[in-house]
């Protein structure tokens, strides 16, 4: 659905939107950004900051919701929107033009060189949830379930295949059922009792884990941090912790759960007019506590650590607003041309 956002959002839910019907958006002085599902960190991020751009700085950003963030990086280096997430472990894919870009493996290359950066951010902890009457207490009791790892297409469902067997040793497919469909098909299937488990990357206090909380009690598997060390390697992940008492109808809230944390980032056109990016940079950072208010999963998203697990270069309208209040960029993310 594309939506042109006219209202806040609070606790991460999407307020109340007005349709827009533009095809050549970006003519019309509204710029178009794609953003995955509702539920996701990124886009309660997309959706207040686009609530903010507009407000704050008379920017009308079209949100163009539910997409699969492999395409939107695509379209995002094609010109055909202006702004997006880019997951960091797409990026390599692109370069090399493997796993979901193997079909066009040219296109992929072209289109990651004309991407530049704005920020990286934290962008919530997988949730490896389970119902607790399932007598499924490790990632080991998972052998012949049902497992949701997430949608067809994109990076979370590989990436949950892989922490589960790095966790337990089965393999998908083989060992436990994998399920894959759109996020919100699988929160219905899981509340309809139809899975056993259900990994869902989502921000800390994740309304989504809320809402399957208030059918019945449930579990979070903490993951083991000596089997993780080489799945953890990559810049954009992270080690962290849902802290105690975070979710009411979780049955082991009474201690830390260890997860594995990921970052996503914000990325533009690369021939976004540089003028452009600053005030949308500025804007951002401007109004980040208000926004963090807003919606208690944006609490990682910081303005003291913007380029860790970024892994695409800076726009020039992002340099010259970091340059400005001072803080050093790092080398690697400065574009050599």
């Amino acid at each position: 659905m594309m939506y042109q956002i006219g209202k806040t959002i609070a606790a991460g839910v999407v307020a109340s939107a007005m349709a827009i019907g533009a095809t050549t958006a970006s003519a019309q002085g509204i710029l178009k950004g794609d953003v995955g599902g509702v539920g996701s960190v990124n886009h309660t991020f997309m959706i207040i900051f686009s609530t903010t751009l507009q407000k704050k700085a008379g920017i009308n950003l079209q949100v163009n919701e539910g997409q699969t963030l492999t395409r939107s990086a695509l379209k995002l280096g094609q010109g055909k929107i202006d702004l997006s997430v880019v997951p960091p472990v797409m990026v390599p894919w692109m370069h090399k033009g493997t796993k979901f870009y193997k079909k066009n493996p040219a296109a992929a290359k072209k289109a990651i060189d004309n991407i530049r950066l704005i920020l990286a951010y934290g962008s919530g902890v997988r949730h490896y949830m389970v119902w607790e009457d399932s007598g499924i207490k490790t990632f080991a009791d998972l052998k012949g379930k049902r497992v949701f790892v997430g949608p067809p297409r994109g990076g979370a469902s590989p990436v949950a295949i892989q922490a589960i067997k790095l966790n337990s040793g089965l393999v998908n497919k083989k060992d436990y059922k994998e399920i894959r469909m759109p996020w919100n098909a699988g929160i219905q299937a899981m509340a309809d009792g139809k899975l056993d488990a259900f990994v869902r990357p989502a921000g800390i206090g994740a309304a989504s884990m809320d809402q399957l909380g208030a059918k019945r009690k449930f579990r979070l598997l903490d993951v083991d941090p000596a089997k993780m060390v080489k799945f953890m390697a990559k810049p954009d992940r992270v080690m962290m912790k849902i802290p105690a008492g975070t979710y009411k109808n979780q049955s082991n809230n009474d201690k830390d759960v260890v997860v594995d944390g990921f970052r996503h980032q914000l990325a533009v056109r690369k021939n976004m007019s540089a003028d452009q990016v600053y005030k949308i940079t500025k804007t951002l950072f401007d109004n980040l506590p208000d926004m963090k208010k807003a919606a208690v999963t944006l609490r990682d998203v910081s303005a003291k650590d913007p380029f860790t697990g970024g892994n695409i270069p800076l726009h020039a309208g992002a340099i010259r607003y970091y340059k400005e209040v001072g803080m050093k960029i790092p080398a690697n993310m400065i574009a050599s041309k």
